[in-house]
């Protein structure tokens, strides 16, 4: 398996473990249907970078989809969810709990949340944002 499926399946445990209720997919979903739920897609990233020869940094780009449409209820579902210290609902409390991403990788932290509101994709319109996680990886 590759660093980038080890990465992405390390973010999928620690989210489910964390985040109550939360469906989450490891590839572009066709739609979604189930709420809370993350779409985790690998980030672009420069391969020229490395420290020491050894080691990559990695980006993954978590798309949080909260409610189908635009509702008073989703918007306060997004609030909990970005919140760093909202318990069992926080993204950046579950990345912050747990950051080898469940010994996938040497480091991950969640560096941006972006795209707060409305979110039309995947033949869809939901609530929702994006939280970009970077991560270190050791190879060898």
């Amino acid at each position: 398996m590759s660093a980038f499926s080890d990465a992405l399946g390390g973010l999928r445990t620690i989210l489910e473990a964390n985040i109550t209720g939360i469906h989450v997919y490891d590839f572009p979903a066709d739609a979604v249907h189930e709420f809370p739920a993350a779409v985790l897609l690998a980030e672009s990233f420069d391969p020229r970078i490395a420290f020491g020869g050894n080691s990559f940094e990695g980006r993954i780009r978590a798309v949080f989809l909260v409610s189908d449409g635009l509702t008073q209820e989703g918007f306060a579902k997004i609030y909990d969810m970005i919140d760093p210290t909202t318990t069992n609902q926080s993204v950046v409390k579950a990345v912050n709990a747990n950051p080898t991403l469940n010994g996938k990788v040497d480091s991950a932290g969640v560096v941006l949340i972006e795209n707060i509101g409305k979110r039309t994709m995947w033949g869809g319109e939901y609530a929702g944002f994006d939280a970009v996680i970077e991560y270190v990886k050791s190879v060898t």
